[in-house]
């Protein structure tokens, strides 16, 4: 019990401090943007086919490649200054321990990533009720019409795209959840990898470097290239990207989990192993 206390007091000392953090600030500022103009490009669609805004819009959210590589860029800037060393954290690893303190910083990632995309969600779902959604659990006319159609196109939001397979094999529940999920997997394989990169070369770039050109990647894997998309982890994180039913060339579900699961466990051990043999100086600050 005690072991959990100190660990998970490690991590909430990290998400208190985002009050204060001017990067936090500019990452939410930033995100919410890029949803509210999302929402604004759906909503054009909607008063065109004088049809209610949907509400269910977070599983395309980021489906495009420019927004997915904007909004996972967003949470390699929260993650960029991994192992989350300051002059407060000296003297916590020194009160805690070199594991404790690991420990911690491993479930800060975990949690970071995961309340990153429960805002993308909350503040899609916001923004729709801003602009005229209503509680429906179903599709709706307007994304079906955009997944049928060049409605997008046609009212003026020609990045907007829709699978239509999506809409037939998910509800609007199980497509959020699902979205969710692969979202906040691959966030925690992102963090886990700038952490391990930049804890063993004792750097905060390397990290990053790679974290980017994976993420730069799925932006092939979209944009020409599908044959590589099993070996871009960023390409799965919206559904359409994911095979249901053999229908697709796409991965399938279980292979998805099972590769973010491989990687954030080899990646943890890898921080356990190589963070206890170093010391918490971190070049590149």
């Amino acid at each position: 019990m005690e072991l959990l206390k100190s660990i998970s007091a490690i991590c909430i000392q990290n998400l208190r401090k985002w009050k204060t953090d001017y990067r936090i600030w500019a990452i939410g500022i930033l995100a919410f943007t890029m949803v509210c103009v999302y929402v604004d490009d759906i909503n054009k669609i909607s008063t065109g086919l004088n049809e209610p805004q949907p509400i269910w819009i977070y599983p395309f959210l980021y489906s495009q490649f420019h927004t997915k590589l904007i909004f996972t860029l967003l949470l390699v800037l929260l993650f960029c200054n991994a192992p989350f060393v300051d002059s407060n954290q000296t003297f916590v690893f020194m009160r805690s321990g070199r594991i404790r303190w690991l420990c911690g910083q491993i479930l800060y990632v975990i949690l970071a990533s995961g309340i990153y995309y429960i805002f993308l969600l909350l503040a899609s779902i916001l923004c729709s009720f801003a602009v005229g959604a209503e509680i429906n659990l179903e599709w709706g006319r307007t994304l079906t019409t955009v997944a049928n159609s060049d409605a997008a196109w046609n009212f003026g939001a020609p990045f907007i795209t829709i699978e239509n397979h999506t809409l037939i094999y998910f509800t609007p529940i199980t497509a959020t959840w699902f979205t969710f999920l692969l979202s906040w997997l691959c966030g925690i394989m992102v963090g886990m990898l700038i952490f391990f990169c930049n804890t063993l070369t004792k750097t905060k770039s390397i990290g990053i470097i790679i974290s980017s050109l994976i993420i730069l990647l799925s932006a092939l894997a979209d944009r020409g290239f599908p044959e590589i998309i099993h070996f871009s982890p960023i390409s799965w994180i919206t559904v359409d990207k994911v095979d249901v039913g053999n229908l697709t060339l796409n991965p399938s579900f279980g292979y998805c989990i099972n590769v973010y699961l491989a990687a954030i466990f080899l990646l943890t051990a890898g921080i356990l192993i190589f963070g206890k043999k170093q010391s918490m100086d971190v070049k590149g600050n």
